[in-house]
């Protein structure tokens, strides 16, 4: 795979000086943080955009008929899904669709099951909306994570619980969750009357051999169902990509498109109508050779890891991009472990504590880079981690 060496000077978030001093406290990390790649979109991809903008007109746009068929095409062999074209919400990002999929189904005050260590937004959406947070902390046992079913049990009979986000694959720990799980999931949303909201915006990144499991495949068992995704993820395209809410209870849905009626949301544009369109008719290869990529960089921290005897481990990830190190053995305080680590190793990851206080003594971090840099940045922290 080839990489492109100009990635880090665009202006990109990761990159963004004044992120990198407020969070890092240095101007000068290597950033392996936020959740893009810095691997070239696909060709066919560049060059299905680059002949759009050749065109120079870009007035208003819709999504023709090849659009849907492409996508039904894409979810078909993947994940044997048939995507019904009036169940499908279009929305900026999975945050956006959080937000109002939270206003529209559930009241102030109300509780939301979250399962942390966990993507720190949904918990800042939450928030925003004034809902309420109720924990299903995921175990660890053996280096994998689970889920605690009794606890989520208990949690979902309370009567202020309305609903629950699901992440699959799950950020950061980098669960895929078998269809046993899903199922069981499903069952107890059910019984409860908790609204279930899948997050699957990494499930086209699956590796070593696991398989993703969509929550839509349990449609027929529960239709309160929610599933929000985009492909932004799998083809290093969130810079313009849309996300998407499938919801198959026809009248809830209803209810959700109206609110995006009034905000007027779900337009598309020129370069991302085409680029994803591209992506699913000829994004295939690409995403083979990408996954085989992210395997060795995982194999290559795990052989660092194993040859140096570090006390650091490596969660070893079924699906996403990112890898979740333990430092427990090393370290007893997670702040002063993020300030060591940062400012010893020039490597700026994600603080475990950022996903809430179960991942305290974890870092997160963004392996979707060049082997080069994935030995180097794990052999400066394995350095600076050996020296304590």
């Amino acid at each position: 795979m080839k990489i492109d060496k100009h990635l880090h000077q665009l202006p990109l978030t990761k990159t963004n000086p004044d992120f990198l001093e407020q969070f890092f406290g240095n101007k000068e990390i290597i950033p392996m943080w936020v959740a893009d790649m810095e691997f070239e979109t696909a060709k066919p991809i560049q060059e299905a955009m680059i002949e759009r903008i050749q065109d120079l007109g870009f007035g208003y746009e819709y999504r023709p008929e090849s659009y849907f068929r492409a996508m039904n095409k894409w979810y078909s062999s993947h994940y044997d899904l048939i995507l019904q074209k009036e169940e499908i919400i279009f929305s900026p990002s999975i945050t956006t669709s959080l937000a109002f999929i939270l206003e529209a189904f559930t009241d102030k005050n109300d509780s939301i099951i979250l399962q942390p260590p966990v993507f720190m937004e949904f918990r800042d959406v939450i928030r925003k909306v004034r809902r309420k947070i109720v924990k299903n902390p995921l175990k660890l046992e053996k280096n994998r994570y689970s889920i605690d079913f009794k606890d989520l049990e208990e949690k979902a009979g309370l009567e202020e619980t309305k609903a629950m986000i699901l992440c699959n694959p799950h950020n950061p720990v980098g669960r895929v969750w078998t269809p046993q799980e899903i199922e069981n999931i499903v069952k107890i949303c059910k019984e409860n009357n908790v609204l279930l909201i899948s997050d699957e915006i990494h499930k086209d990144i699956i590796l070593f051999g696991n398989t993703f499991t969509s929550v839509l495949q349990f449609a027929g068992l529960y239709e309160n169902i929610i599933v929000c995704t985009s492909e932004a993820k799998t083809f290093n395209l969130p810079g313009i990509s849309d996300s998407m809410l499938i919801f198959p209870d026809k009248e809830k849905r209803n209810i959700l498109k109206n609110a995006f009626k009034k905000y007027n949301l779900g337009r598309t544009n020129a370069l991302t109508r085409i680029a994803l369109e591209a992506a699913y008719n000829e994004g295939d290869n690409w995403l083979k050779e990408l996954i085989f990529y992210i395997e060795d960089n995982v194999n290559l921290i795990l052989f660092e890891l194993e040859r140096s005897h570090s006390k650091i481990r490596l969660i070893k990830p079924e699906g996403t991009y990112q890898v979740w190190l333990d430092f427990r053995e090393i370290f007893d305080d997670s702040k002063k472990m993020f300030s060591f680590v940062t400012q010893n190793s020039g490597i700026g990851m994600n603080a475990g504590h950022w996903f809430g206080r179960e991942g305290a003594l974890f870092m997160r971090m963004n392996i979707a880079t060049s082997r080069d840099q994935v030995v180097e940045a794990i052999q400066k922290i394995i350095k600076v981690v050996s020296q304590i």
